[in-house]
């Protein structure tokens, strides 16, 4: 029996040149499907191939780096089986980068992987016809959990869960740690973006809107178990943001009545609130839609309400402290009409004159005033 024949530029690679088999018939197949007319068709059924080219590509491509440069530094012959095999590996990724790159319009020097990755989610998203049958399983296609958007979306939604699972009492402390207070504010912004992004990609692909109208209807629905999937983990997010939602709207209703906030205030006042409940110095800052006028209104829909909350002693319900808050947010709020909320604060300022000067010589001859500021001037002197 003959001595079996070595081939001495496989052994210079030092058994690394396996990876490169397996590759070149990945990059043939890829190369292939992205020249057919019906290239996304095809690429649709290879999406496996496309994960396993992201997978092994960083190996591949340092095989393929210290080959050619040994190659080149050392002259090996190209008509060596194992160099010929080299050059023609990094032919087709060569390719492969260049056609990829092209059909996303973008550049071929990024890496393989990562062009492998943006093909994969490109061929994902595009827009199609998704039969009702097939809704679920396009949901979970298009929602790897591997997909950053989702992720963090699932992680707002356990966020949220365990702090908005039980009843709130509405009208006592707001039920939040000092901790508790800061984690929301801060994940609510990124929350809302996350589960935005993802409700928008599942909108790109089905334009008819059939596949996210079922699911918005289960994430309406309490979750019965822990979520297993993509599509679970979106739609138990999505409750408990709307769950949560609702229920900090509720909370900052039930203290600024009879004012009610328009939607676009209500996450501006509810952070405010978080601070002001603890820290009464500390002012409700003007923001896009929300002027000083109508944030002075805010504050001194609070302080009355504040002032007449029941879980407080008697004694301080109205110390000078809180007289002077009034007045310095009725002054503010005094500098625009008010409008309805404007008015509604009023009469809240008259109703309270009127129940504690029931009975006092101090009532006789009051004169009303469309000014809140001195409102806030006449409830004080009846109640030194």
């Amino acid at each position: 029996m003959g001595v079996p024949t070595v081939d001495e530029y496989e052994v210079r690679l030092e058994g690394r040149a396996v990876v490169l088999p397996p590759a070149r018939k990945r990059f043939y197949t890829l190369v292939l499907a992205l020249a057919d007319s019906r290239w996304e068709a095809r690429l649709r059924q290879e999406l496996p191939l496309l994960r396993e080219v992201a997978a092994h590509q960083d190996e591949v491509d340092e095989v393929l780096t210290y080959a050619l440069r040994r190659a080149e530094a050392e002259a090996w012959p190209t008509s060596n089986p194992t160099v010929r095999g080299v050059f023609e590996v990094h032919s087709l990724r060569e390719q492969l980068a260049r056609d990829v790159a092209r059909k996303l319009g973008r550049s071929a020097r990024e890496p393989l992987g990562s062009l492998m990755l943006a093909l994969e989610d490109w061929l994902l998203t595009i827009p199609r016809r998704v039969p009702p049958h097939l809704r679920w399983s396009t949901a979970l296609e298009v929602l790897p959990d591997s997909l950053p958007a989702l992720r963090e979306a699932a992680a707002f939604g356990e966020f949220l869960e365990p702090l908005f699972a039980s009843p709130m009492l509405l009208t006592g402390r707001i039920p939040f740690s000092g901790v508790q207070r800061e984690e929301l504010c801060l994940w609510w912004p990124r929350g809302e973006a996350a589960l935005a992004s993802v409700w928008k990609r599942l909108s790109g692909v089905d334009p008819q809107g059939g596949m996210v109208r079922e699911l918005r209807t289960q994430a309406g629905r309490a979750p019965r178990h822990p979520p297993r999937n993509g599509p679970e983990r979106l739609v138990h997010a999505e409750y408990w943001y709307q769950e949560s939602r609702v229920r900090l709207t509720q909370l900052v209703q039930a203290r600024l009545a009879p004012l009610v906030p328009e939607p676009f205030e209500l996450l501006p006042v509810c952070w405010w609130l978080f601070e002001r409940e603890y820290a009464p110095h500390v002012r409700l800052l003007p923001v896009e839609g929300l002027d000083e006028a109508r944030a002075g209104l805010i504050e001194l829909a609070y302080e009355l309400w504040d002032a007449q909350r029941l879980d407080i002693p008697e004694d301080e319900r109205w110390p000078a402290a809180r007289w002077r808050r009034l007045e310095e947010h009725a002054r503010r709020a005094d500098e625009s009409r008010g409008g309805p909320d404007g008015k509604r604060v009023r009469e809240s300022l008259r109703e309270l004159i009127q129940r504690y000067g029931i009975g006092s010589t101090t009532l006789r001859g009051w004169k009303d005033s469309s000014r809140l500021v001195e409102l806030v001037q006449q409830a004080r002197q009846l109640m030194r």
